[in-house]
Formats: C-alpha cells, sequence, structure tokens
C-alpha cells in the first residue's frame, strides 16, 4: 500500500468535523469517550494529520459488510487476510459478526492509520495482536483460505507495484482460496489521469479483470456500484469484485 495520495478534504470540510462525525459512528456502535477526549483526539490529529482524509468520512460503515460476497464469507472458517487494512474497520465487523478471531490478520505497511482507529475505538489493548505491519509482505505462500481488498487498488499508482500486490494475494491463499474487494473504477471508457484530490489508478472494467487473470485468478465476478460524484462529468463507480485460485 504506497502512501496518501492526498491529505485535504473536499467540499469544504474540515479535519475537525470530519473527525468528530467518525466519534459519532463509532459511539452509535457502543464504543463511549471520556469527557476531553474529543478535543485530545482532534489536537493530536489536527498536528499529524491522517493518511487518507476519505477514511474519516466511512469510519464507523465498514464497506465490507455490504460486498456481495460477504455472507459468504462468513460462512468460510479458514485464515482470512485484510491486505491494506487501513484502520481496521472492517476486521472490527467480521468480529462483530461472529468470524473467529483466531482466524483473522490485518496487514498493513505502517501503524498510521491502524493507530487511527485504535484512537477511534479505544480498543488498542483488545486487538492489537490480530495486526502486522512490515514494509514488505511477510507471509508464506498458501497461508490464508480469503483474502480481503477494500479500497487499495485505486491507490496503487505503478504498475509494477499492482501486479506485486495482486501477486501476493494469489501466492499466499490456498487453493480454492477467494480474494475479493472493491475498489474505484469505470464501466466504460479509459482510465481515468489522476488529478489533485482523486485516486491514482482509476480502471475500467477490463483492465480490471486483465490484471486479476494476469495474477493468476480464475472466474472473476464484478458488480458495479453508484459513486458520489465530486465534480461535474466524474463518471467514476465502484467495483466490488470476487476471483477465485484455482485448486490445484
Amino acid at each position: 500500500m504506497p502512501a496518501a495520495h492526498s491529505r485535504s478534504f473536499r467540499d469544504g470540510k474540515t479535519l475537525a468535523g470530519e473527525l468528530r462525525a467518525a466519534m459519532g459512528r463509532v459511539g452509535v456502535l457502543g464504543v463511549t469517550y471520556p469527557d476531553g477526549y474529543c478535543d485530545e483526539f482532534i489536537a493530536k490529529y489536527g498536528k499529524d494529520g491522517v493518511p487518507y482524509p476519505h477514511i474519516l468520512s466511512i469510519l464507523g460503515e465498514p464497506r465490507i459488510r455490504g460486498h456481495f460476497f460477504y455472507n459468504r464469507m462468513l460462512q468460510r472458517i479458514g485464515p482470512f487476510l485484510d491486505y491494506g487494512c487501513g484502520t481496521g474497520d472492517n476486521i472490527r465487523q467480521l468480529l462483530r459478526d461472529g468470524f473467529s478471531r483466531e482466524q483473522i490478520t490485518g496487514f498493513d505497511l505502517t501503524w498510521e492509520s491502524i493507530n487511527l482507529g485504535f484512537d477511534l475505538y479505544r480498543d488498542r489493548d483488545a486487538i492489537r495482536a490480530l495486526f502486522v505491519v512490515n514494509d514488505m509482505f511477510p507471509f508464506g505462500e498458501e497461508t490464508f483460505d480469503t483474502v480481503y481488498s477494500g479500497s487499495v487498488i485505486h491507490v496503487i499508482s505503478d504498475e509494477d507495484e499492482l501486479c506485486g500486490y495482486l501477486n501476493n494475494a494469489w501466492r499466499v491463499l490456498r487453493p480454492g482460496g477467494i480474494l475479493f474487494g472493491s475498489t474505484l473504477g469505470l464501466e466504460d471508457g479509459d482510465a481515468c489521469a489522476p488529478c489533485n484530490q482523486g485516486p491514482p489508478r482509476v480502471m475500467p472494467r477490463a483492465d480490471l479483470i486483465r490484471h486479476l487473470y494476469a495474477a493468476g485468478f480464475t472466474g472473476p465476478v464484478l458488480v458495479t456500484r453508484p459513486h458520489e460524484a465530486h465534480h461535474p462529468g466524474d463518471k467514476k463507480c465502484v467495483f466490488e469484485f470476487c476471483a477465485k485460485k484455482v485448486d490445484k
């Protein structure tokens, strides 16, 4: 997962406002905050910033639960990897839905977003052991039954890095394993050129399918979901995808 591509907000939104909104959504899930915590939280991230400002708008509303494969995922009993886990929001959703914590691993290159999640949910001691952080992908072949990729592909601008990311996902899956996730894309047309506040990679459907096949996956299924337009002419959509590593 590459370095953050933007640290600014659209539409006049502010870091303090987005942090307060995220705390409100997480509070609905049962997290409570002591007096003064909100001000301390905002002061901390006001100084340091957040790696991907957009994640604040979805914290507390994990995207994984709306994925077309998610209910079937919950029936799987083998090891699960969130590859590019960010704040760990999706991992917390798995735990709320009863997936075995012993089978869950979240991986990212840095602690930045993971620590934001810990501060927001106040659960560092409870789930810290589920996360692995390393500047190199550390897992061996055929380690996991399922790999999840949530909003990672569209932040990988380099072609070789994207190929490496998908090849890693294929390599660590056991035969019959499933890669599923989501990414911004285009239903038709050519890839979008990156803009100052947009993701660096927005692929047409055919390109995403081609990359999945090139990594060794078979039978990719793509479902198109709407994406909130941020400017006139914004034609981006969200692709939810699912693909399989063929049994040997």
